[in-house]
């Protein structure tokens, strides 16, 4: 543990109207700084890179190719981020999708990712590699679902090890761990973790929100080495309250690893 990073982030979630969960170790895994770690918050978009590991795992298994072609679902209205909403019908490549989903958090792309791996076999997955307290509970933008209190969770704790083996090579195969965390170096929405990095730092990450929600996952290259960290947030009553302490839980990061 780091006493001062721990203290920040105390200071941090006492201070914030709503409801903070982290955790950040280093490279190896080693705990640096945990706060309410193990609860459950609702990922929002945060739960796109289960469903990246799941389908990376498909593709390292055979199953499918990251060239494989998937054409466009007509009936999906799926609104919120994104950009595939707004373009004129196409089919998009696995690689295409994967990446529209992670960089600007495209929600048609997610789902038709969802449809083509099954909610059930995602789930399985996220099982399998021990992320209990991890499920993906509905398609994006299916608010009938979200009625039914059929909801996407996940914990810092299962994030922050998601991304410790995706780190250590332990998540896929090197040539499909290289491809992900491109996609995730990728990332567009770089207001959160990474807004406080030095010039020479980079991030590789996924953010999300909902109503109440601001969340940020993912790894930050600093230049003594990388760590990783996951902040998810609930019952927030104003967002921009949420998107400044996951910054400020950054610049703590930052801080601390100098």
């Amino acid at each position: 543990m780091k006493p001062h990073l721990v203290d920040a982030i105390r200071r941090i979630a006492d201070g914030l109207d709503g409801r903070l969960g982290c955790l950040v170790c280093d490279a190896g895994g080693a705990v640096w700084a945990a706060h309410r770690a193990d609860e459950r918050f609702a990922a929002a978009s945060v739960i796109k890179v289960p469903i990246l590991a799941a389908l990376a795992a498909e593709i390292d298994a055979g199953m499918r190719r990251w060239d494989q072609v998937v054409p466009l679902d007509p009936c999906d209205d799926a609104a919120g981020s994104g950009v595939i909403q707004y373009l004129s019908p196409h089919a998009y490549t696995l690689r295409d999708l994967a990446t529209l989903m992670i960089i600007v958090s495209d929600n048609r792309a997610t789902n038709l990712i969802i449809d083509l791996l099954g909610i059930e076999r995602i789930n399985a997955y996220i099982a399998r590699a021990g992320w209990r307290d991890t499920v993906l509970g509905r398609r994006m933008y299916d608010f009938a679902a979200r009625a039914q209190g059929r909801e996407n969770l996940s914990t810092p704790r299962d994030l922050a090890d998601l991304f410790v083996r995706l780190l250590q090579g332990r998540l896929a195969s090197p040539a499909t761990s290289e491809i992900v965390l491109g996609i995730l170096r990728a990332q567009q929405f770089r207001d959160k973790l990474p807004a406080w990095l030095p010039p020479d730092a980079a991030a590789a990450h996924k953010t999300g929100e909902l109503p109440g929600v601001q969340n940020d996952c993912g790894i930050l290259f600093l230049p003594s080495g990388p760590v990783v960290v996951a902040v998810l947030t609930s019952d927030l009553t104003r967002a921009a309250r949420g998107r400044l302490a996951v910054q400020e839980i950054g610049r703590a990061i930052v801080e601390a690893a100098a």
